[in-house]
């Protein structure tokens, strides 16, 4: 059987997509000797250094070129489209089989609080339907693709993430990695990452001047921080250690030099940081909403997305409460457990191969 897994162009700079096809083709390849696992990705077409606009060069590398390209690939079995705003693609796959994930529907989702209207991304969506099976990565993503596009439910597979094996809970030297990272050792450490608006910061950062009027000994590490700001005052700031990136091999350190990872997302398609969280051991606090209820169950803190009150007593609660604390240490550690990679990895064959029979 040969799979191949269509990427994003590099010039997306989607890190959360090319994670996810790095990780379906380096499992694959370790894990499925007798299949044939390649993936491609997509060049800018020489004709784009001829637009000056960055934003339509892209554009037409999307919708003209990458079309172009799929095309004249040698013929394989599966195609799998890692990401939903390539959909488009489907009658230009040389495949027998064609799958796609959906991660999220974001841009529709939030299209009149953001006043835009996705045009394109709507475009490319509407071949969902024609696809041997959509993968959802979360029945929150699979009821957003029912009510936003005119893709038969009975396509959509729910199939929900996993996460690499270095997210554990293996020790680690806390003085180490607070050393490396210029993290103060001695401080209560709050986790927060991502700086994309549905991420909830402004609510972080009102959480911690909360907090930090109670107890100065606390502070905020910002993974993915990039260039946010948003007026913070120089109070403030000063509790905030930015690490604008890390490796991901090195975030289950971040994790465990943590005490607590503050999760206030608006809305998530799965919501990958608190499953390594759990994973590491380390408590979640976090919003109630979207598909975060199914990744988290009953093993972490939970309340409304703009809920400061209920955020900061959370935290402290955790924070004192060592009986609490360990108990929310133990579920995250449990419910993690259903997340496995392996068996993330044996459905989508399953699938593949299910499919493939029904064509003989």
């Amino acid at each position: 059987m040969k799979v191949k897994y269509y990427k994003n162009f590099i010039e997306d700079y989607s890190p959360s997509m090319d994670q996810y096809a790095q990780q379906l083709i380096r499992y694959q390849k370790n894990y499925f000797k007798n299949l044939d696992i390649s993936s491609y990705q997509p060049t800018l077409s020489s004709l784009s250094k001829f637009i000056p606009s960055d934003i339509w060069k892209l554009r037409y590398s999307r919708y003209i070129s990458y079309p172009q390209q799929s095309k004249k690939l040698p013929r394989h079995d599966i195609a799998h489209i890692c990401d939903q705003q390539y959909a488009h693609l489907y009658p230009y796959l040389n495949s027998k089989l064609k799958f796609i994930t959906v991660n999220d529907l974001n841009p529709i989702v939030f299209q009149e609080k953001l006043s835009h209207n996705p045009k394109l991304i709507k475009f490319s969506l509407r071949s969902l339907k024609f696809y041997t099976k959509v993968f959802a990565i979360s029945s929150n993503t699979k009821k957003d693709i029912v009510k936003f596009t005119d893709c038969p439910e009975e396509k959509i597979e729910v199939i929900m993430r996993a996460i690499e094996p270095f997210f554990n809970n293996d020790s680690i030297d806390n003085k180490i990695t607070a050393k490396k990272y210029n993290i103060p050792a001695n401080k209560k450490k709050i986790l927060i990452s991502g700086n994309a608006y549905y991420k909830n910061n402004f609510i972080s950062y009102k959480i911690l001047e909360r907090l930090i009027e109670l107890n100065q000994n606390i502070v905020l590490i910002h993974v993915g921080s990039n260039n946010y700001k948003n007026n913070i005052s120089l109070k403030l700031e000063n509790n905030i250690i930015r690490l604008p990136f890390v490796e991901r091999e090195e975030l289950p350190n971040i994790y465990k030099l943590a005490d607590i990872l503050l999760f206030p997302s608006i809305y998530e398609g799965f919501g990958l940081p608190i499953l390594e969280s759990m994973s590491c051991g380390t408590p979640v606090v976090c919003s109630n909403n979207s598909s975060i209820p199914e990744i988290v169950g009953d093993a972490a803190l939970t309340n409304d997305h703009d809920d400061v009150s209920s955020f900061t007593k959370n935290i402290l609660n955790l924070f004192s409460n060592n009986e609490l604390y360990k108990k929310m240490i133990d579920k995250g550690l449990s419910r993690s457990k259903l997340f496995s990679i392996n068996k993330f990895h044996h459905k989508l064959i399953e699938i593949y191969k299910d499919e493939l029979n029904r064509l003989k």
